[in-house]
C-alpha cells in the first residue's frame, strides 16, 4: 500500500471519527439546548407580566414551574398560530404575545405586553435580532424599550398607523415614539413590525377567545 492510499485512508478514518463524535455531542446536547431556549422565552414572558425582575431572583430550574403555574396560552377563535399568553385566573386584560418581522439586516423577534382594556402597550422585549451594534442594535437597550411604555394604540392615525416612530427627540404626540439616530432602517422596521403585531392582536381579540 503506497503512501497516498495510506494518507487517504487515514483522512477518511479521522473524518469519520470526528463526525461521529460531533454528532453524538449534538444529540446529547440537543435536549438541553432546546430547554435553555424554552426557559429563555419563558423568562421574557414572565418579566413582561411583572413576575420576574432583578428584584425577584429565580433559579433557572424554577422558571418552567412558575411559567406553568402563572400563565396560560390564549386560544383565539380566529387563528390558532397566534402565540399569546395571559395570567391564569386574571381579572385584568393584560396580554403578552409574540411578534416577528424583517429588520434592516435580519428578522426581529420578540414579545409585546398590552393592556387590552386601556389599549396601551405595557412593555416590549426583543429576543432575537441582527441589527448593527451601537446603532440599530440599541433596540435591546432598556432606554429604547421604555419608550413604548403606556403608549396608546386604540386609534388609527391619518397615515394608517397606530404608533409612529419618528426621529429621535422629535416625538411630540402620545402616539409617537422616538426612533434611533443613525438607524433609520431599523426604526422604520420596528414601526412596521409593532403596528402589524398590534393589528393582528386586535383582530384576534375581536374574534373572541375560545374556551
Amino acid at each position: 500500500m503506497n503512501d497516498k492510499i495510506k494518507t487517504l485512508l487515514f483522512t477518511i478514518v479521522v473524518t469519520a471519527v470526528f463526525t461521529f463524535l460531533v454528532s453524538g455531542i449534538n444529540a446529547a446536547l440537543k435536549e438541553r439546548i432546546q430547554l435553555n431556549r424554552t426557559v429563555a422565552r419563558q423568562k421574557v414572558i414572565l418579566s413582561l407580566f411583572g413576575l420576574m425582575s432583578a428584584d425577584k431572583a429565580l433559579a433557572e430550574s424554577d422558571v418552567p414551574a412558575l411559567f406553568a403555574g402563572e400563565t396560560e396560552l390564549v386560544k383565539f377563535a380566529g387563528k390558532a398560530d397566534f402565540e399569546c399568553y395571559r395570567r391564569k385566573n386574571a381579572t385584568d386584560e393584560l396580554f403578552v404575545f409574540a411578534f416577528s418581522g424583517q429588520g434592516f439586516w435580519d428578522n426581529i423577534i420578540g414579545f409585546l405586553a398590552v393592556d387590552a382594556e386601556k389599549m396601551q402597550i405595557k412593555g416590549i422585549e426583543f429576543t432575537s435580532h441582527g441589527e448593527t451594534p451601537g446603532l440599530g442594535g440599541r433596540i435591546s437597550e432598556p432606554e429604547f424599550k421604555a419608550r413604548f411604555k403606556d403608549k396608546p394604540f386604540a386609534e388609527t392615525r391619518q397615515d394608517g398607523l397606530r404608533l409612529k416612530v419618528v426621529a429621535e427627540g422629535a416625538a411630540s404626540r402620545s402616539d409617537e415614539i422616538d426612533g434611533i439616530t443613525g438607524a433609520t432602517g431599523t426604526s422604520s422596521s420596528i414601526e412596521k413590525i409593532v403596528n402589524a403585531a398590534l393589528a393582528k392582536f386586535i383582530t384576534q381579540k375581536q374574534g373572541g377567545i375560545s374556551n
